[in-house]
């Protein structure tokens, strides 16, 4: 899970192995899956918000990008 946990609480886009993205706050990593709050579904120029949590395998995330934030 490693760096993935420096996250929580940030606000991200994860980037799916099928070519769609979520943006949201990360609040939890587990082992198999990461779990966003307050997510939007994007799709080229659109946003669907997401009722609930999003939650997404760990197996379906190509990549990640942290949003908004200096080290």
């Amino acid at each position: 899970m490693g760096w993935f946990n420096r996250l929580v609480r940030e606000t991200v886009v994860i980037h799916t192995t099928d070519g769609g993205s979520l943006r949201g706050v990360l609040m939890e990593v587990h082992r198999d899956c990461l779990i966003l709050a307050h997510a939007m579904y994007l799709a080229g120029d659109q946003q669907t918000p997401v009722d609930g949590e999003a939650i997404v395998p760990r197996e379906r995330v190509s990549w990640l990008q942290r949003l908004g934030g200096a080290q």
